[in-house]
């Protein structure tokens, strides 16, 4: 029995010295968690399969911030020794965004991959999503097909479409009028087989979309909103340090989320309007960004490059702009 406790104490300090997470079953009810630096509740909900005010709950935590390094938390799990079930957030084959919700987890929890969830949703990068965002999960509907016509799903490509149906792609993109084969839009209605239609008339091009115009002084650390020729904002901004400069020259608003989700930093971006790519990370301009716990970064700091890369506004400021802002509006950025 003594070298029994002494073995036991051995295997815990091990655990212990190699940064490992200690996770015990303790009366087939609960999980003991030693939280490590970076946990956070949101994380280990995820993990467990169980909920935050779960946790809260289970451990009498005055909040969700209430934890720390070294700290054991007692995991709720149900009678059969298996964590507790996550709310009911999938029907119909969408799933809604929880906070804390990262792209890579809700593909994990619903076993497909992280690439196939961002396609089928049209996500400029799987880091952009946010709480309340309505997920389509891939996988979840049958194709619809009635007669010779097929009803575009969401992830459907128009070679997939080919590849199933024992046709190619040209001769989908020739029965359907496609001049870019790629583009194809969800509910779209295609004809798998018969004669090709006569093409359309030449569409009249739109007019440009008004006249607004955003410009950013890297040299200043500034941005302001024009009008045509009025000046409408002028506000001081934060834009990329070494070695994530922020990129000059000419670009468009591309993209806008109300409040975007940075998985690699595990920050909330409010008021996100995109304006070009770096590498498989969309830049764009926010409001200042707020950790998962609730802490504002870099309050104190505007006027000065402190971002990876991106162009920080005060929260105020960055929601005027993006309630004036539209797809498609100039954003040029000069040094």
């Amino acid at each position: 029995m003594k070298h029994l406790h002494w073995c036991l104490i051995a295997t815990l300090l091990m655990a212990m010295l190699s940064g490992a997470p200690l996770v015990q079953a303790q009366a087939q009810d609960q999980i003991l968690h030693l939280v490590q630096p970076g946990d956070n509740l949101f994380r280990l909900a995820l993990r467990y399969g169980t909920t935050v005010d779960a946790i809260v709950a289970a451990n009498g935590l005055p909040n969700a911030d209430a934890i720390y390094a070294g700290q054991q938390l007692v995991i709720p799990c149900d009678s059969s020794g298996s964590t507790t079930a996550l709310p009911a957030t999938t029907t119909g084959g969408k799933y809604v965004v929880q906070q804390g919700d990262t792209l890579s987890g809700i593909a994990l929890r619903h076993g497909v991959t992280v690439w196939a969830l961002a396609q089928a949703n049209g996500l400029p990068s799987p880091s952009m999503i946010f709480a309340g965002q309505r997920l389509f999960i891939p996988g979840t509907e049958p194709a619809q097909v009635a007669g010779d016509t097929y009803v575009v799903l969401p992830g459907d490509t128009l070679s997939q479409i080919a590849q199933r149906f024992d046709t190619s792609t040209f001769t989908l993109a020739r029965l359907n009028c496609i001049a870019k084969p790629p583009a194809i839009c969800v509910g779209q209605v295609l004809h798998l087989s018969g004669a090709a239609p006569a093409a359309p008339p030449v569409p009249t091009p739109a007019p440009p979309r008004g006249s607004k115009r955003i410009v950013i002084d890297l040299s200043e650390q500034h941005l302001y909103g024009y009008e045509g020729n009025q000046l409408v904002y002028s506000f001081i901004a934060s834009t990329g340090k070494a070695p994530s400069y922020t990129r000059s020259g000419e670009f468009r608003v591309q993209s806008k989320i109300p409040n975007a989700y940075g998985a690699s930093w595990d920050i909330w971006m409010p008021h996100w309007l995109g304006i070009y790519w770096a590498g498989s990370t969309e830049n764009g301009i926010h409001a200042l960004p707020i950790l998962s716990s609730g802490q504002t970064l870099w309050a104190g700091y505007l006027g000065q490059p402190v971002s990876y890369g991106c162009i920080v506004l005060g929260t105020q400021e960055a929601e005027l702009l993006y309630n004036w802002a539209q797809i498609g509006t100039l954003v040029s950025i000069r040094r």
